[in-house]
């Protein structure tokens, strides 16, 4: 039998203003995206791995990921979404399609996108084919997602190092029912709640006791196929918004029901846990300066880019240039204006220019640095640890600047904080450093954890800020927690 195997993500931050465009997602069609993708720890590479060793063929069809950022144009996503359609018009017919795709993307004018082209291909491929769809355990599970779904399989661990393991899971489901044992319904709940995702872990705390309960259920029904529990991220300002649980089982929607209603419960019981202490951003400089050893992270997570924000925030740069201008330190900040300057010297030179504050002009200031251009690269690095190893990352031409002990590299594009790469692509070792500011949430904890004596949450403004009260929401769907006070859905 024809499987086709597509894949497609990006996590939208409808409050950057930073546009995402065709380009970023480097999307390849057809056996072309074979050369980058297969073999990789991503869901498109289990696919294919699983796929592989059986009688069945795999039709590879699409294939990209862009870094988070600000939606689309409408005219962006048209453009995409018709690529796509037509290349699964193309390459039919199919005896079943494999997906992997966000769950959080979204246009000018779409709110859902990935919703949008479940039905376009739907269209295409018509009712009886079976789809399973992977989603990011961030997404924001809708309605139009699980109608056109057969199956629909989340990331079951935060930081994300499962994404080849939902894959699998996924592929061997298709396995299933492509040879008649199985006939997948899907069922999900969604909740009136948005929680941050600093303090949503699966290895420990209230996020693990809800996929206890979860997983439970399931092994309490022989029937019921897989559980998902989604967290969604936070800066989506859409309609249909919020986190929500599901169930697949096998043509039985009332054990679903039971899944998803138990891990629902236990979410909502638990939203309280989730809320995570900051420091402020000058104490916190502090604090770790008294910690012993090193090095220490320092979570800069209101300017996360892998939460869609813009990444040009040297706020934690100036305060370890006024407060620990001797401890030897790492720093990332996005700006193509200091790249370019630059670009226009040599490794060696002297270079005195501005950093940061390009993007979020309304919310960060440039700071001035005086120091030397240790380094320049086009900036592409491959992850090798446990998030996405053997994904490509592009963060446009790069700079490394020494000012004193601290080094700070410097992009044109946007660079995924999450793995170390961003740092050891340019010949810099964050192991034997005594402060590194790092631009994620949570999801560092997989790559920096072996080594770092410490990480603190830092209380740093930006578009991707955990304090979710301070963020401009005007289209979000209402009453939702924390946002209103609202009632216990499970009392009414």
């Amino acid at each position: 039998m024809r499987v086709g195997l597509g894949y497609l993500l990006q996590e939208t931050n409808t409050f950057s203003p930073v546009e995402t465009r065709v380009h970023d997602f480097h999307p390849l069609f057809g056996e072309a995206l074979l050369d980058q993708w297969q073999g990789s720890r991503t869901e498109i590479g289990a696919f294919l791995d699983t796929l592989g060793p059986t009688n069945h063929e795999a039709v590879p069809l699409f294939a990209g990921w862009a870094m988070t950022a600000g939606c689309m144009s409408a005219g962006t996503f048209a453009g995409l979404k018709q690529s796509v359609v037509d290349q699964v018009r193309a390459s039919g017919p199919y005896d079943g399609l494999l997906l992997a795709l966000h769950g959080a993307l979204s246009a000018e004018g779409t709110d859902d996108c990935d919703g949008v082209l479940l039905n376009e291909i739907r269209g295409v491929v018509g009712r009886d084919i079976p789809i399973v769809v992977t989603l990011d355990l961030h997404a924001n599970v809708t309605a139009k997602i699980t109608a056109m779904a057969d199956a629909v399989i989340g990331y079951r661990t935060y930081p994300h190092v499962d994404m080849y393991e939902a894959g699998q899971e996924a592929a061997e489901l298709m396995l299933r029912v492509l040879n008649g044992e199985v006939r997948p319904v899907t069922v999900m709940r969604k909740l009136p709640l948005i929680v941050p995702p600093e303090n949503q872990q699966t290895t420990h705390g209230p996020m693990r006791e809800v996929w206890d309960t979860a997983r439970a259920c399931q092994r309490a029904n022989a029937e019921v196929l897989s559980v998902s529990v989604f967290g969604v991220q936070p800066w989506l300002d859409i309609d249909e918004m919020g986190c929500a649980t599901l169930a697949v089982t096998d043509a039985n929607p009332d054990s679903a029901r039971r899944c998803v209603g138990e891990s629902a419960r236990k979410l909502w019981a638990l939203k309280g846990e989730m809320e995570v202490g900051r420091t402020a951003p000058r104490q916190a400089v502090r604090d770790a300066l008294a910690i012993e050893g090193g090095p220490v992270v320092l979570a800069d997570t209101g300017d996360a880019p892998t939460s869609g924000a813009p990444g040009d925030s040297a706020e934690l740069l100036r305060l370890l240039l006024q407060e620990a201008p001797d401890a030897p330190s790492l720093a990332w900040v996005r700006d193509p204006a200091a790249v370019a300057a630059a670009w226009k010297l040599r490794p060696g030179d002297s270079i005195r220019t501005r950093v940061g504050g390009m993007f979020s002009k309304e919310l960060f200031r440039p700071v001035e640095i005086e120091g030397r251009v240790r380094s320049l690269s086009d900036g592409r690095f491959v992850f090798r640890g446990a998030y996405n190893h053997g994904m490509l990352n592009e963060m446009g031409r790069t700079a490394v600047i020494d000012v004193g002990r601290i080094s700070i590299v410097v992009s044109e594009e946007a660079a995924s904080g999450i793995g170390t790469e961003v740092f050891r692509s340019q010949g810099l070792e964050p192991e034997y450093r005594k402060m590194i500011v790092v631009k994620s949430a949570n999801s560092f904890r997989s790559e920096y954890g072996p080594f770092m004596v410490e990480a603190i949450i830092v209380d740093s403004p930006g578009l991707s800020s955990s304090n979710l009260r301070s963020l401009p929401y005007k289209r979000v769907s209402r009453p939702i927690h924390p946002l209103d006070d609202i009632e216990d859905p499970f009392s009414v």
